[in-house]
Order: C-alpha cells, then sequence, then structure tokens
C-alpha cells in the first residue's frame, strides 16, 4: 500500500513512518540527519537539478547566486559527515562541478562566505593544483571563484547604514579567504570580529536586537546568531560560549514539541525546525551545557517534522502557508538548501562529536520539555520580555517586542495551535483600531510588564502603528492607554483589554484566527455585566493574507465593540480538542463526538496498523491532544508488539490515553491471545470509563490498573436520535410489518443484534414455545449456527444474523414492543447496545438477571430469568400493565441516557484528564 503524502496544512501531517523513529542518541541522530538530507537532495536533483545543473529560472523567477553558494554548502558538510556519493556522483567531482559554474561577481555576504568556507574545507589554495576542488582550473576559473569569496567592498557600507550584525557575516568570510590564503592581512579579520562583538555584546545578557533603531526586535536571530557566529567563536572568546548558552536557554524554554525554536516574528517555520537540530548538534559536540540530552531529544522531535515540509525534495513552506515576504517564492530553491545545509552541517558536527567522545543518549519527554510558566526579560531596562508557558493542555510564547507586524504583536503562538499572519498588518488578539486614516493597535515597549504564574499584564501609554518591522524613532503614536491581562484558565487562554481613547475611533475591533483543523472556541463577556460583544465566524479560508508559517488561517473569529473612547472587554479562547478514537467513524463514536462539535472531535489514530487508512499517518502525534482506546482488538488485533509499540510513542509524546471498557475480553473468548493485549492497556491507561458500576468490579477483578489510573462511570448512550427517525411508529411500524409479512399481535418480542457466547437464545426460544400465550409474537434475527429454533407459531421470524444496513435496522425496531435481552448473568460481557436501542425508542425490554441490565435499563427492563423454564413462566405472567410501564420507564430514561448529556460527562473528564496531564504530569 502507498504512504498517503502528508498534506502540509494539515496540522497533523508529518513525516513518513520510515523517518520517524523513537529518539535513540546523537549518532542516530546524526544518521537520520544524514538520510534526510541526501535523500532530499536527491529527489531534488532527479527532479529540478538533472546533473546538477542550477536553472537560470525557476517558476518564473530569476535564479540568483545563492543557489549555487547553498548547494555547495550542503555538499561539503555531507562530505565532513562521511557521505561519498550522492545522485550517483562523487561529492568531491559533484561540488567541482557546481564551483565551476558560480557567478563570482554576483556572489557576496552570505553566500560568499558559505563558497570561501567549503573550498577552505578542503584545505589552502596557495598551489591550486593540489587542491581536491581545483587540481587543473585555469587562471580565470580560480578568478571567478576568487571573486566570488571576496566580499571586501561590503566592509565600507558598515559605516553607512548596512545592519550591524552584517560584521559577522562578513567576518566570516574574510576568515575563510584568509584560511584560502586569499586575503593575506589578518588585521581584517580582526576589525570585523571586534565590530561583531560589539554587536553581540551591545546587551548585557546576550539576547540581540536585530532592529536598526533600537526597537527591541527580539526573534529567533536572538538564538540563531550565535549559531551563525560559531566559525569566529575561537576569536570571540567567552563572549561567544556565554552567548550560545544564553541562546540555548532560550530556546529551551520557548521551543516547541514539534521541533519548532521560536515561533513568532521572522524566518520561523522550516527554518525554526533547523535550528533546533543545529543547536542540538552544538550543544553536544561543543559540550555547551550539561542538557545534552534533552537536545538529542529535541534535535530528534524537529527532525521528524522536516519532511513533511518537502516534496520531491522541494521545500513546501509556500503551499498553503508563508515564509515571509523576503523568503517568497522567488527563494525556494534557495530555502530549500539553505535547511538542507543547515541539517548536513549539524549531522557532520554530531558525527565528528560521536567518534571523539561516544554517542549521548537521547532524554526522556520531562527532560527535553519541562512543564514551566516563565517570563523571559529580554532587557534590563526596557519591559520587553516573551512570557512561556508549557503546562498539560496548554502550551503557547507571547512576545512583548518591538515590531508592529502581525507575528510580532504580543499573541499566542504555538504551532498549528495559536498562529498568526505572517508579514501582514494585521493585528490579531489585540485591539485593532481604524482612526486619522490608519490601523493602530497595543505594540512596542510597553510601560508595564507584570508576571505571575499563569498571568501577564502589559500596559502601554499609547497605540502604535500597524505592520512596521523596524518602527523609527519619529513613528507617530495614538494618545490612549491600554491594559491587556493574560490569564491560562485550564485548556483555556482569558485576555481582558481595558483601553481608554483620548477621541473615539472609526472602527475598533478583535481578531482571533484560528489555525487550519484546529478549530477555537470564542466567548466573549462584558466585565461590567453589560451585554457581551458580538462574535462573529469569519470565512477566509484561501485568502493569502491568512497565513501562517503553518497552515491556513481559515477562519477568524472577530469581536465587534462599538466605536467608543472606553472600553473593557474579555474573551475566552478554548481550542478544540483531537482525540484519537480507535472507534472513530463507527456510531457510538458519532454519537458521542457529534454534540460536542467545536470543542472535541474524534480523529482516527495516525499510529498502529491501520494508520494511514482513514487519515494521514502522524508517528509524532503533534496533532493529537488525547488517545481514546474502544475495543483494543480493533487497534491492533492481537499484535501484541504493536500494542506495545503504540502505548510506547503514547508515552514518550505524553499523550494521555482514556479506555472505554466496551467489553471484558473480546468476543471470539480467546484469553491466551486477548489478556495481555487488555492487561497492557489497563497499564497504560489514565482514565477507564465503563458503563455501570457494575462493570468496575468485572474490570478490575480481572486487570491488573496502574494505581494512578482514574475509574469513572458514564452510562451507555441511546440511539434514538440514530434509529428513531426511521423508526417513527404508526405507518412505520405498519410498513415495516407489511414488509415481513408479519400478522397482528399484542406484543411483538425482537431479538436483534449479533449473536454472542453470552446471548441465549435457544433457551429463549424453547421459553417461547413452552409459554401458554398465543397472543405475542416473536421475530428473531439473532441466531448462530449453533441455535435450535423450536417450532412454535408464537415465533414468527427467525433468521441467521446478518449484518444489515442502518435503514433497514431501524424497521426491525420500529415492529418490535419489546426487546429480549436473555444474556447469561455469569458470562463475560460488560454492557450491550441493544439496551441502548430499548431506550432509544422508548421499548420495554424483557431481561435474564445480568446486573448490567438492571444496572441500565432499571425499570424499563422486565425480568424474565434465563432458562426456557423462567422465560415460560414469564411470557405466561406478562401484562398490558407491566408492558406500558416498562415503555414509560424506558422513555423517562431518554434524557438522562441522551448523548448529549452523556457528552458532556465526557468531555469533563477529558478535559480534566488533559489539564492534569494524567501520568505524565
Amino acid at each position: 500500500m502507498m504512504t498517503p503524502v502528508p498534506d502540509p496544512a494539515d496540522p497533523s501531517a508529518a513525516s513518513p513512518a520510515s523517518l520517524a523513529s523513537p529518539a535513540s542518541d546523537s549518532l542516530d541522530l546524526a544518521e537520520r540527519c544524514v538520510a534526510f538530507v541526501v535523500s532530499t537532495l536527491e529527489a531534488l536533483v532527479a527532479r529540478h537539478l538533472p546533473g546538477l545543473r542550477i536553472p537560470a529560472t525557476f517558476a518564473g523567477h530569476r535564479v540568483e547566486p545563492d543557489v549555487a553558494a547553498d548547494l555547495v554548502f550542503t555538499l561539503g558538510f555531507l562530505h565532513d559527515a562521511g557521505v561519498d556519493e550522492v545522485a550517483g556522483r562523487p561529492v568531491v567531482d559533484a561540488v567541482r562541478s557546481v564551483l565551476a559554474g558560480i557567478d563570482g561577481a554576483a556572489t557576496h555576504t552570505f553566500f560568499s562566505s558559505r563558497v570561501a568556507e567549503t573550498v577552505a574545507r578542503f584545505g589552502p589554495v596557495a598551489e591550486p593544483d593540489d587542491h581536491p576542488l581545483l587540481a587543473g582550473w585555469d587562471a580565470a576559473a580560480l578568478a571567478n571563484l576568487a571573486e566570488a569569496c571576496d566580499t571586501s567592498s561590503w566592509i565600507p557600507l558598515l559605516d553607512q547604514g548596512l545592519p550591524g550584525n552584517y560584521a559577522a557575516v562578513l567576518a566570516r568570510a574574510e576568515l575563510a579567504r584568509h584560511a584560502l590564503g586569499w586575503l593575506p592581512d589578518a588585521a581584517v579579520v580582526d576589525q570585523l570580529v571586534d565590530r561583531a562583538r560589539a554587536v553581540l555584546t551591545a546587551n548585557p545578557d546576550g539576547y540581540l536586537d536585530d532592529s536598526t533603531h533600537g526597537v527591541g526586535r527580539y526573534d529567533i536571530y536572538s538564538a540563531d546568531v550565535w549559531l551563525f557566529t560559531e566559525p569566529l567563536a575561537e576569536r570571540l572568546g567567552p563572549v561567544w560560549r556565554d552567548g550560545v548558552v544564553t541562546a540555548l536557554g532560550l530556546v529551551e524554554r520557548t521551543g516547541s514539541e514539534d521541533g519548532t525554536a521560536v515561533g513568532w516574528g521572522r524566518s520561523t517555520g522550516v527554518l525554526a525546525g533547523a535550528l533546533t537540530i543545529e543547536l542540538g548538534a552544538l550543544a553536544v559536540a561543543d559540550a555547551l551545557t550539561d542538557s545534552g540530552p534533552r537536545w538529542v531529544r529535541r534535535a530528534h522531535d524537529a527532525l521528524d517534522q522536516l519532511p513533511g515540509w518537502f516534496d520531491e525534495g522541494l521545500v513546501n513552506a509556500h503551499r498553503h502557508r508563508s515564509p515571509y515576504g523576503y523568503r517568497g517564492p522567488f527563494r525556494r530553491l534557495q530555502l530549500t538548501l539553505d535547511v538542507l545545509g543547515k541539517v548536513a552541517w549539524a549531522a557532520s558536527r554530531l558525527r565528528a562529536a560521536a567518534t571523539r567522545g561516544g554517542p549521548v543518549a537521547s532524554g526522556s519527554p520531562a527532560e527535553a520539555y519541562p512543564w514551566h510558566d516563565d517570563l523571559v526579560r529580554f532587557e534590563r531596562d526596557r519591559p520587553l520580555g516573551v512570557w512561556t508557558h508549557r503546562r498539560p493542555g496548554l502550551a503557547f510564547t507571547l512576545p512583548v517586542v518591538g515590531a508592529t507586524r502581525s507575528d510580532y504583536l504580543p499573541a499566542p503562538h504555538r504551532p498549528y495551535r495559536f498562529d498568526t499572519p505572517v508579514d501582514a498588518p494585521l493585528a490579531c488578539w489585540a485591539p485593532l483600531v481604524v482612526a486619522r486614516g490608519r490601523t493602530w493597535t497595543t505594540g512596542g515597549p510597553p510601560v508595564r510588564l507584570e508576571h505571575r504564574p499563569g498571568a501577564l499584564t502589559i500596559g502601554w501609554d499609547h497605540l502604535v502603528p500597524t505592520g512596521d518591522l523596524d518602527p523609527g524613532p519619529d513613528t507617530p503614536g495614538l494618545a490612549a492607554t491600554a491594559v491587556t491581562t493574560w490569564r491560562v484558565a485550564g485548556r483555556a487562554l482569558e485576555v481582558d483589554l481595558q483601553l481608554d481613547l483620548e477621541c473615539a475611533p472609526d472602527a475598533i475591533g478583535v481578531v482571533v484566527p484560528e489555525a487550519a483543523g484546529r478549530p477555537l472556541l470564542v466567548d466573549a463577556v462584558d466585565t461590567h455585566g453589560g451585554p457581551a460583544a458580538f462574535v462573529d465566524e469569519i470565512d477566509v479560508d484561501g485568502i493569502a493574507e491568512w497565513r501562517s508559517f503553518w497552515s491556513e488561517l481559515p477562519v477568524v473569529h472577530q469581536l465587534d465593540l462599538d466605536a467608543g473612547a472606553s472600553h473593557h472587554v474579555s474573551f475566552r479562547v478554548t481550542p478544540e480538542l483531537r482525540v484519537a478514537s480507535t472507534a472513530h467513524s463507527h456510531h457510538y463514536d458519532r454519537s458521542l463526538y457529534g454534540p460536542l462539535a467545536g470543542r472535541a472531535r474524534s480523529v482516527s489514530p495516525p499510529i498502529g496498523p491501520l494508520a494511514g487508512v482513514d487519515g494521514p499517518a502522524d508517528p509524532t502525534l503533534q496533532g493529537i491532544d488525547l488517545f481514546h482506546l474502544h475495543w483494543p482488538e480493533w487497534f491492533a488485533f492481537d499484535d501484541l508488539a504493536a500494542h506495545r509499540a503504540a502505548i510506547a510513542r503514547l508515552a514518550d509524546r505524553r499523550v494521555p490515553v482514556v479506555w472505554t471498557a466496551h467489553n471484558l475480553t473480546p468476543h471470539d473468548k480467546d484469553p491466551v491471545a486477548y489478556d495481555p493485549v487488555y492487561q497492557l492497556w489497563a497499564e497504560a491507561s489514565d482514565v477507564v470509563i465503563h458503563h455501570s458500576a457494575w462493570g468496575v468490579e468485572r474490570m478490575t477483578a480481572r486487570y491488573r490498573f496502574d494505581p494512578a489510573t482514574r475509574h469513572v462511570v458514564i452510562p451507555h448512550g441511546h440511539f434514538g436520535d440514530l434509529w428513531g427517525p426511521r423508526a417513527g411508529r404508526d405507518r412505520a411500524r405498519e410498513r415495516g410489518e407489511a414488509a415481513l409479512g408479519l400478522g397482528p399481535c399484542r406484543w411483538r418480542i425482537g431479538l436483534v443484534g449479533a449473536p454472542r457466547h453470552e446471548k441465549q437464545i435457544s433457551a429463549f426460544l424453547a421459553g417461547v414455545a413452552a409459554c401458554h400465550r398465543d397472543d405475542l409474537q416473536v421475530v428473531c434475527w439473532s441466531l448462530d449456527e449453533h441455535d435450535v429454533v423450536p417450532d412454535s407459531p408464537r415465533i414468527a421470524i427467525a433468521e441467521p444474523y446478518r449484518m444489515v444496513d442502518e435503514r433497514e435496522y431501524a424497521r426491525r425496531l420500529a415492529v418490535c414492543d419489546l426487546l429480549a435481552l436473555p444474556f447469561d448473568p455469569d458470562g463475560d460481557m460488560l454492557a450491550t447496545g441493544t439496551a441502548a436501542d430499548v431506550i432509544g425508542l422508548g421499548l420495554g425490554a424483557l431481561v435474564s438477571d445480568w446486573p448490567y441490565l438492571t444496572e441500565a435499563l432499571g425499570a424499563a427492563g422486565i425480568p424474565c430469568g434465563s432458562t426456557p423454564e423462567q422465560v415460560a413462566a414469564a411470557l405466561d405472567a406478562l401484562t398490558d400493565d407491566a408492558v406500558v410501564a416498562a415503555q414509560a420507564a424506558s422513555r423517562a430514561r431518554q434524557e438522562q441516557l441522551s448523548w448529549p448529556v452523556l457528552a458532556e460527562q465526557t468531555l469533563a473528564v477529558f478535559d480534566e484528564l488533559v489539564v492534569s496531564g494524567g501520568r505524565h504530569a
């Protein structure tokens, strides 16, 4: 069977199972990195770069020399990692080929450094004929290459407005030229390193403000800059090591479990996953921290996600999502190779480190992603920072930084859960104020920033124009005071906004976007006790401006406010629970989750033997909040190893497990095969939902549960809404009787449902034949090959069981007044869905002494015993009053056993478990 290609817009999409494995150690990580880069690069070459030929244009855009530079950079690190051949060519030959075609005059800055460093790793060029890449090159080719490495003409621009961080870019290029022997004067490198050091030490805490005007634009580059300056580490001295430790600490707190290092601002998305892998390699290879296992685990998780960002070797970050304006489709080839180069670099460092000192084992989820609630302060004098919250049920980062574009404004960020548009003037989760012909919002450095556990309060003394990446000192403000308080409330995030403007604006509102496939429930209340703001739900699916780094943002929730000068409004945002249900699409599952639409959603399990059949396989489980087990044998049959592997994967990803125990053991009665399976899940379940208190006793007597497992009784819901519309009384009954050839009778008793070992059909039918009534009629569609049907005029239909569609099943129920449930009281069943049919249609039931029926049906059940004699006596004693009373009792239980009522009880269990974290807390 072909593996379905994951849809990058689907938050559950991830890597093929072959590339996502349980995290092991740093050497395994290196091998996985190499395998990923080689396979992706070979796919790219086969599809778009035949013979490593770089096209002049690509999908309507000019291909710049940066593509060649990134390609040789990637190939060079693959060579360092021990790869001898790629796409059928020796790596050294491939690097020579690409270098020979490079445009020396047009290659500069970042890409000059990549070319120069690649050549330098193969040795100096004092004698080109002795250099493995340059042997046989003529003077013109060497001059072109030297020009590609020479970026010295950019050095004067550092004093003419070139961003200060370019000092590090130019220092890297000049350092590599010096190593090649093409820069005799090392003083140039020293001067550039000094300038880079000044930039890096401007903030005494090591966080880079990447803005030109000092507005406090802290983002992914606050961590990446230290990785980028790694070739200068020896010259920078302790400054570099201290900075890397700061960067690692920042990403440890802001990084998410999908591998994203920093989730707000520019250049995140696929690049943020690559950054985690790079930082992991750096942390392990240079022994920069005692948390090497933590970083190995994080890098493994980031690598799990990367294949989902590529198709046929080409990055798909532009499809149904947005990588940022300056990384638009015109840089698609470059972005592809940029990511591959980063992973190849990590592989070379990890492999070398393992050779020197042995591999570093991967950490556990608790080690890699500890629960925390912190405010990371970026500056000592200004209230700038990021609130980072990671607890069971809710995780996000909320930046408070200087830029005012959509992805820098104070809003929660977590891939596929809380997303904002990329590179846009759209303000989300914040007041959107239209006044004086512009759009304003809360942003930029605030005057107040207070953190307490589970809450953050931010205050501003003016509003700022939206959409500015680098606001200048003369950027105007709008006179206002604003205070926003964010609070964690279980799985929800509450926002309290107070806004006072000097003048009433033209319009004001708040917009909350939701990620594809991850609905949000947005409720607004007025804290003054007045009417809540109107919350509109607007379809923006497919509109380009509503895309994040990770997905489409197909829906926005809009709070419309009156255009007054003062506002005090609160709203709560609750993400929909995504539950992997092993009964997905079964009528039980549809009945349970239907009333929870928008709050909890059943999806097919993305792991296990059937993963990929009903939905994309995703061994990373990033799109799953909870695993809902029903019949274990449906999930992985009797394959104990498959069950054990699934349980290990769930534990590894800290996904809590709820088991609705429909059965004590499978119906085919094979305890040797299935008792070990059930025992595994008993030990793995955080919560077990039973349909009766009696069922709790039976289940806990047979299996050993973890002492921490919680047992809850939630009855089986009735199926009136499922069968009722098709089993309406009167005309439906008449049509059913005519179709089935049934004559009139006082009471018709039905036997429906699949045969079960405990279902004593023969005994019941013998009792029917033995009774003395001539006004009863029995219809049976539940026979198996062992049942005996006596010759009795009271038995109008006696057919072997066969699966029928819902319409036919409803017709059978429609002709019945009572259902017979002759189950063995001492059998191994815990529940039966036919009891739900009784309640759903307001029927009465003839019941054995099975305790489940007593508890589930109450007065709707008329005792009839289990033996033929007992059945005959009960039928002879049956009265109209008893039947009518049983039917009335059945109808009286319908509300109590309705799916909306039981779904609320189930959701409460889910919520409590997800917020508590269960055994993973």
